[in-house]
């Protein structure tokens, strides 16, 4: 008789943490989607135990420690199996260096790259203090006040040492933290093999120098031979069929906004967009340029507690999968806000290169990326996304010939042109990415970031030659503990 109310009382609890856990997570997320993880955090929220996923990358890069390099973008929403085996590692690394001071030192790349390592790069500058906060209470690393790059060096046995290189490329300064018990290191250390696709593969201009010789991007691509053959991209909108808007697909999704969805809250109000909306959201789709925006009304209060930079990123993601419509993968381009909110910037990618909006479009949705999240008092106030999907022609159907190297000529020759007699001491970034504009075949473009300005240059050497210049805004530093 004792054990069956013992065995009712554990039934009754686990019913209303479950009740609870579904409240919690069907919409606004927390930091991950674990149940008992979700039970232990509302008892205590403070306890030092508790653990953060690392900030993932914009995109990574694997050595094999045999100067190969695979530059990948994340492979589903905000996450792929390799950084998640190297998010394990990093939080052992940081978790044995807890009470140890660290030292400022430069970065030398050369030894950080000539080891089998995952580098994550971040195409912005994320505060020290700020990352480490979740980071079982990790408060070292003081004297290095922000960075771009994580370099995880895993050991190959457990007892061996493994590093984590946290490196600021605009000083090349950097903070390393070693670690004797890494359990995870050796499965890292085992899948860290470098895989190029196809023809394409990719050279580190740290190799060559101990410093990063252009901050933004180590890791360029290069063929052995060309013409390089490649897919070009189709821009297909996500809730339109033979070019009109299907209510099915539209309602497929927006069910998902909501705990209790009902066609009948539906309408269009007086400038053709569709709305479906409750007491506390409301869903707008706007077809003309075909923009889905979700606002949740309950999470707009100003006096809430601030999120922590790692778990809005987590809840971002969380959130971002609510959206069965968005079939492209996508990565985080920036991170923002003010007060007590956080804005989580992401943009899309295909075939593991990036697909950059051009002006026209960020113009016409008011946007600069593809997707914003803001997260406040640790749910999701408002989601914005341009939304459409990308899919590659499976025809290599279109060209490039023209490498890294000349790209940088030609865009040098073009500040000189269209914006000063200067000498080009300061080369930010070259990407290779598709250039999304509403047409047929996008195709890969070179971005060149000299200075302020970043150059679009044509791929194919017998297309006529881009002249199209776009001005960069100031660099800042992502630094969630000082935005109010």
């Amino acid at each position: 008789m004792k054990r069956n109310r013992i065995t009712n009382v554990i039934i009754v609890v686990l019913v209303i943490a479950a009740v609870y856990q579904t409240g919690e997570l069907w919409l606004e997320g927390t930091t991950g989607h674990n149940f008992f993880r979700a039970v232990k955090e509302s008892i205590s929220a403070t306890d030092e135990a508790a653990e953060s996923n690392a900030l993932l990358a914009t995109r990574y890069a694997v050595g094999d420690g045999a100067s190969n390099f695979s530059v990948y973008y994340p492979d589903k929403v905000g996450s792929s199996d390799m950084l998640e085996k190297a998010n394990d590692v990093l939080q052992e690394i940081l978790a044995e260096n807890i009470g140890e001071s660290t030292e400022l030192e430069k970065a030398d790349w050369k030894e950080m790259l000539q080891n089998k390592c995952i580098v994550m790069q971040y195409d912005f500058m994320i505060n020290m203090d700020d990352y480490l906060a979740g980071m079982r209470s990790l408060k070292n690393g003081q004297d290095l006040e922000s960075f771009d790059y994580i370099t995880i060096v895993p050991a190959r046995r457990t007892g061996e040492e493994s590093k984590a290189y946290f490196v600021n490329s605009q000083t090349n300064d950097c903070v390393v933290y070693r670690a004797m018990k890494s359990k995870s290191a050796p499965i890292l250390f085992e899948a860290l093999q470098a895989q190029p696709e196809g023809e394409m593969v990719y050279i580190s201009t740290g190799q060559k120098t101990s410093s990063a010789v252009l901050r933004r991007n180590l890791f360029l691509p290069q063929w052995a031979e060309l013409p390089y053959h490649y897919d070009t991209l189709q821009q297909v909108p996500a809730f339109e069929q033979e070019g009109a808007v299907s209510r099915m697909l539209l309602e497929n999704t927006a069910e998902r906004f909501f705990r209790n969805f009902s066609v009948d809250w539906s309408q269009r109000d007086e400038n053709g967009n569709f709305v479906f909306s409750d007491s506390s959201v409301v869903l707008r789709y706007n077809p003309g340029n075909r923009m889905l925006e979700y606002y949740n009304y309950e999470n707009y209060g100003s006096d809430g507690p601030k999120t922590a930079l790692l778990d809005g990123y987590q809840i971002s993601c969380n959130f971002m999968t609510n959206d069965a419509s968005l079939q492209t993968d996508v990565y985080l381009a920036d991170i923002g806000g003010s007060g007590n909110e956080m804005v989580y910037y992401f943009d899309y990618a295909v075939n593991g290169l990036p697909v950059y909006l051009s002006e026209s479009i960020q113009q016409e949705i008011g946007m600069k990326h593809a997707i914003e999240v803001t997260v406040s008092n640790n749910s999701v106030k408002k989601y914005r996304r341009y939304a459409v999907n990308y899919q590659a022609s499976e025809a290599k159907d279109a060209k490039l010939d023209v490498q890294f190297i000349d790209a940088l000529d030609s865009a040098n020759r073009l500040y000189q042109e269209t914006v000063e007699q200067r000498e080009i001491a300061d080369v930010k970034n070259i990407a290779l990415g598709y250039f999304a504009d509403r047409t047929e075949g996008i195709r890969l473009q070179w971005f060149v970031n000299l200075y302020d300005r970043i150059f679009l240059i044509e791929t194919d050497s017998t297309l006529p030659e881009q002249t199209a210049v776009t001005e960069t805004e100031p660099e800042t530093v992502i630094n969630a503990s000082t935005n109010s």
